[in-house]
């Protein structure tokens, strides 16, 4: 009972350096209404020219343009396959502590109260944050007991200011709110505030905005899409070619009025205007009906000539948006001459890219998670761990998955763990169910796991007849 009460006794000074209650804000602290209208924007470009900052540009995209949007649903959707936590006891021999798991299993569920989403939905918004906003952040509000956490907050980056300050003779950068005019800091000592940013620059705990590129070609493929339907207005719609015979009007015009220039002038711009009228208003299925000072030339379709190459153009505009958007061309509906092989090199990349953002989100819940041990007086290890994205067919994850058993067992017949650490690693149960046959084990196996696994059996059955030897030398003396 000494052990286990060392391992799970409530820590008593600890949890009072623990901050309580909330620092960081929701948005300016200014407004306390939200709206469930979206207006719809006229102007896209315009509007999107008219944002100064790269981040708030980003977030306009993502709601409006819809490359930038499948590009942030993609990543967002592959990202999070779902994850497990495990509880380690400290020391030398670690064993998983399950009752524990159980517990978090609960919190995971109640937090990230605005969304009702629980931990599932805080991975989601984290990994948003990572991929749009460079960076992400959340605050873990204590209760003021300091024996429970009230909820989990994640914070926008953009919100976030640092200022080089002297922490215990160190110059450190320190991370602040500004809330209604003052200085809010959220270090160690006045918040539970925990940060991973995307990619620093050296020297700099801010992280880098990955879809920054996406703004100028973005900008560029709406722009040149405006021009194309100019173009296509201009080129591709059948026109009627209207002809004013100025030799006849000249004819009919009034002596008076031909050598007056002025009037002349007045009274040609009429008759052009009259005639333009005349024609816009006729219905698609009108006849032509007019004097024989005007002449219509039928058009069979569009002009013959094409001023521009439309689909050299959507080809340089797709490598920019998806350079931009960190996006693969098999993601983005843009995948003409990908082979399947190729594909699957693709995807294997952009997986590599979203491993890296899971990896930050896996710190963030670690810290989480130690802190939340902390405040329940427990002594443990967590262990976050990513459900790995299933980019391989099911033929080739269960192969997977036989390597993964036959390296364990070969482990075990070896004496290099034990049989509970090998059903942890291989089940995820506690304990094994029972010691494994190793007589019948080499049925489970190749080739060249079955050498290896005779060579031990064939050790102990040579230890064995060595030890029934010994015995009857021993009952016949």
């Amino acid at each position: 009972m000494g052990f286990w009460n060392k391992i799970f006794a409530r820590s008593r000074d600890e949890p009072k350096n623990i901050p309580t209650g909330r620092r960081t804000i929701i948005g300016n602290g200014y407004t306390s209404t939200l709206s469930p209208y979206n207006s719809r924007i006229v102007n896209i470009l315009k509007s999107l020219r008219q944002i100064p900052d790269e981040s708030s540009a980003i977030e306009f995209l993502k709601k409006v343009n819809p490359d930038v949007s499948m590009a942030v649903w993609n990543f967002i959707r592959l990202a999070n396959q779902g994850n497990e936590m495990h509880f380690y006891t400290t020391g030398k021999a670690k064993s998983r502590i399950t009752y524990l798991e159980d517990e978090w299993r609960e919190f995971a569920a109640r937090i990230n109260e605005i969304s009702n989403s629980g931990l599932d939905g805080l991975i989601d918004q984290l990994h948003l944050s990572s991929f749009m906003l460079g960076g992400m952040a959340v605050e873990v509000e204590v209760t003021d007991d300091r024996k429970d956490i009230y909820d989990v907050y994640v914070v926008k980056p953009q919100t976030i200011y640092w200022e080089l300050g002297d922490v215990d003779g160190h110059k450190k950068w320190i991370p602040y709110q500004w809330q209604l005019g003052k200085k809010v800091y959220l270090d160690p000592q006045n918040a539970n505030f925990f940060w991973v940013p995307s990619d620093p620059d050296i020297g700099d705990p801010r992280g880098t905005l990955t879809l920054s590129p996406v703004l100028q070609a973005i900008d560029f493929q709406m722009q040149i899409l405006q021009d194309l339907q100019a173009v296509l207005h201009h080129q591709g719609y059948p026109r009627n070619d209207i002809e004013i015979d100025l030799d006849k009007i000249m004819a009919v015009i009034p002596s008076h009025i031909k050598n007056n220039p002025e009037k002349l002038r007045q009274y040609l711009e009429d008759e052009w205007a009259w005639i333009e009228k005349l024609f816009q208003k006729l219905n698609p299925d009108d006849d032509y009906i007019h004097y024989n000072n005007v002449k219509v030339n039928m058009s069979n379709g569009a002009n013959a000539s094409r001023s521009l190459d439309v689909r050299a153009i959507s080809e340089l505009l797709d490598v920019q948006t998806l350079s931009g958007t960190k996006q693969m061309a098999i993601f983005m509906n843009r995948n003409q001459g990908v082979t399947e092989s190729w594909g699957t090199v693709q995807f294997r990349i952009f997986c590599s890219g979203i491993a890296s953002c899971q990896r930050g989100s896996k710190r963030l819940i670690e810290e989480i998670a130690r802190l939340w041990c902390r405040v329940n007086g427990v002594q443990a290890i967590p262990v976050f761990k990513h459900n790995i994205l299933d980019w391989n067919s099911e033929e080739q994850r269960m192969t997977v998955n036989l390597l993964k058993q036959k390296f364990y067992a070969i482990a075990v017949l070896m004496g290099w763990i034990d049989n509970d650490k090998a059903a942890q690693e291989v089940m995820g149960t506690e304990k094994a169910a029972g010691e494994p046959p190793a007589d019948s084990a080499r049925v489970s196996f190749s080739n060249d796991s079955s050498e290896i696994i005779d060579n031990k059996i064939k050790v102990l059955e040579n230890e064995q007849k060595s030890i029934s030897k010994k015995v009857v030398d021993l009952f016949r003396r």
